[in-house]
C-alpha cells in the first residue's frame, strides 16, 4: 500500500481479521516474493542508506539488506537458494541480477527484461528461469516485440518460447502450477482519432 508517499507491505490474514506493517522503514518499490518456507519476503526498495534489496522477517524481524542498488520485482527460486530481481536500467534495458538469501551475488547468463514490468519467473521446479526479453525492430513499422525465452541455469541453455507482436504491450505474466504454460495480459498500446462534429 501506498502511505504518505511511500510504499509499504502489509501483512494480512487470510480473513482479513488481523493486518500489520512489515518493515515501515523501507519504502518498497515493484512486487515483492515469498520464501519457499514461508519465513520471509523479498522486496527492492529503499531505506535511509538508499536503494537496495531487502530480506524482510515475517515474525517482525530486522529486515537484511542483501544488495545495493535498484531491486526491482525479486523472485524467489522453489529450492531457496537462489533470488533473482532486475537490476539498474542499461540503455533501455534491466539485466537479470541475483544473489543468495545470505547475500552472497550469483553470476547469471545475461537477460535483460523490460524496465518496470513484472518480467521473469521459476519454474516451479528446479532453477529454471521464463523472462520475458525486448527484441529491436524486426522491419519497417513493426516496433518492438518481447519474446519469451526459457533459461536454465543449470544447464546453461537458452530456449525461444515465443514471439509476441509489437502492437501488443505485455506488462506482467505467471507460471501455471504445473510449469506448462504461461498466463500474461495483453494490452492494447494503439489509440483511435475520432472526428467529432461540433454542433452550430
Amino acid at each position: 500500500v501506498r502511505k504518505a508517499g511511500n510504499g509499504q507491505l502489509m501483512l494480512v490474514t487470510a480473513d482479513g481479521s488481523e493486518s500489520r506493517t512489515l518493515a515501515g522503514a523501507i519504502d518498497a518499490q515493484g512486487a515483492a516474493d515469498w520464501a519457499p518456507d514461508g519465513s520471509a519476503i523479498v522486496t527492492g526498495g529503499s531505506d535511509e542508506q538508499g536503494l537496495g534489496l531487502f530480506r524482510i522477517p515475517v515474525d517482525g524481524g530486522t529486515p537484511v539488506r542483501l544488495a545495493k542498488g535498484l531491486a526491482i520485482n525479486p523472485v524467489w527460486s522453489p529450492d531457496g537458494s537462489l533470488i533473482v530481481y532486475a537490476a539498474t536500467s542499461v540503455s533501455g534495458r534491466q539485466p537479470l541480477a541475483a544473489v543468495r538469501p545470505d547475500g552472497t551475488p550469483v553470476e547469471l547468463p545475461q537477460m535483460q527484461v523490460a524496465p518496470g514490468n513484472q518480467g521473469h519467473r521459476f519454474l516451479p521446479k528446479g532453477k529454471v528461469i521464463v523472462f520475458r526479453q525486448i527484441n529491436a525492430p524486426g522491419g519497417a513499422g513493426t516496433g518492438e516485440s518481447i519474446d519469451f525465452w526459457l533459461e536454465d541455469l543449470d544447464g546453461k541453455t537458452k530456449t525461444h518460447l515465443a514471439h509476441l507482436s509489437g502492437q501488443y504491450a505485455t506488462l506482467s505474466f505467471d507460471i501455471t502450477p504445473d510449469g506448462k504454460r504461461i498466463v500474461f495480459d495483453r494490452v492494447n498500446d494503439n489509440s483511435d482519432i475520432v472526428l467529432i462534429d461540433i454542433p452550430r
